[in-house]
């Protein structure tokens, strides 16, 4: 097979888990037989997910890779009608000038614009990874309703679909978007043996946790913003405050949350048990100083730092939304409770705190739940295996 060019069209190239999973796609693409492109929005100064950092550092690597892309300074991820129709007209002019044989959008906004780009300009084969759905919990109920009938539209001028996780993709059809044949799951990839090996050692905990050297440390790693259901893991651990007076939490993130997410604390005595610690990049090494993860998020598409605290062997806790329940059995590989529930998350929580071997040996089932499947090999291999197939049914 002749290479073919592929550009891939994401809002951010910052540090979050859609851009994470693009970045690693473009960049492990097979040479021999793809040409990735990328097409972002302008590497602007929002301060979360690495913000403006992580995008220049994004850009380097893929100049350092020799991969070619393309900044469109209106692709924003906010709803802006003068600017989305700037960013049509460009993402039209980007495909008439690259000519690629497949258009591969991330993400919600890039998803739309880049497909009707797509479409308009003839390309062969259009592929869309959601990397989850915004059908609830991001806007009101005319909001999400509004957002389901798109997706139903741009459905039909999609040759896939690809989910992170099964419930994803459940999600997305029993919603009327996408057909069953044409939607494919893969989740996304991280560096497995990385994360199995980051607790080797036992618990460590580094020095800028701050913590009490008796602590016993609970930690969520995601951008502070009012989807990820913080407010509801200050909540909890200030319901626990007075049971578990050695308990501390630990957020790594951030975002446009961050002084709500203090004033909440103080607000409920707890602020010198709650630990906002900003962006990291040494996930292993946060990973390593907690003795539970929760992941309290009121929509998910998968939860990549969920992936990597279950290879870590950690005890989790997760709402029971999005793609999470693809991931987590109920008491057996870690425990859900419903979205936005801090009481639920509480009596969790001590369920986990009051029972360490029970915690160690979910923590055991969850790492042997993550193998080679969710390696990064395993899921480029996976996603060019669907470019080849949606370009044999234009052939």
């Amino acid at each position: 097979m002749a290479t073919q060019k592929v550009v891939h069209i994401i809002t951010r190239l910052d540090r979050g888990g859609s851009a994470r999973n693009t970045m690693l796609t473009v960049l492990e693409h097979s040479r021999a037989h793809f040409e990735p492109v990328v097409i972002t929005g302008e590497a602007g100064a929002w301060g979360a997910q690495g913000g403006l950092t992580a995008t220049l550092d994004n850009l380097r690597l893929l100049e350092k890779e020799a991969v070619r892309y393309h900044i469109v300074p209106s692709l924003v991820r906010h709803i802006s009608p003068v600017s989305d129709l700037m960013a049509l007209r460009q993402l039209i002019v980007l495909l008439r000038q690259e000519r690629p044989a497949i258009v591969h959008t991330h993400t919600s906004k890039a998803g739309v614009l880049g497909r009707v780009a797509a479409w308009m300009t003839g390309a062969p084969v259009t592929i869309h990874t959601p990397h989850g759905h915004v059908f609830y919990g991001h806007f009101g109920s005319v909001g999400s309703w509004f957002c389901v009938q798109i997706e139903r539209l741009l459905a039909r001028i999609t040759d896939r679909l690809i989910g992170l996780t099964a419930a994803e993709r459940s999600e997305h059809l029993d919603r009327g978007v996408g057909e069953a044949h044409r939607f494919a799951v893969i989740p996304s990839g991280i560096d497995v043996e990385r994360f199995r090996n980051a607790r080797a050692s036992g618990k460590t905990v580094p020095d800028w946790f701050d913590c009490p050297p008796a602590a016993t440390i609970i930690g969520s790693i995601g951008w502070l913003t009012e989807i990820k259901g913080h407010r509801f893991l200050i909540d909890a651990l200030a319901r626990l405050k007075d049971e578990y007076r050695q308990l501390h939490l630990v957020i790594v993130g951030s975002g446009e949350e961050h002084q709500a997410l203090l004033n909440q604390a103080k607000a409920c005595g707890v602020s010198d048990r709650v630990h906002l610690l900003g962006h990291r990049e040494d996930v292993d090494s946060c990973l390593a100083g907690l003795d539970c993860f929760v992941l309290p998020s009121l929509n998910e598409g998968m939860g990549r730092t969920l992936i990597e605290a279950m290879a870590a062997g950690l005890p989790v806790i997760a709402s029971r939304v999005g793609g999470i329940p693809a991931l987590i059995e109920d008491e057996k590989n870690g425990l859900l409770v419903p979205g936005g529930d801090s009481l639920a998350l509480a009596l969790a929580l001590r369920r986990i705190l009051s029972d360490p071997p029970w915690a160690y040996t979910l923590g055991q089932n969850a790492m042997q739940s993550i193998g080679t499947g969710y390696g990064v090999p395993a899921m480029v291999r996976a996603v060019e295996s669907i470019y080849r197939g949606a370009a044999v049914g234009h052939a």
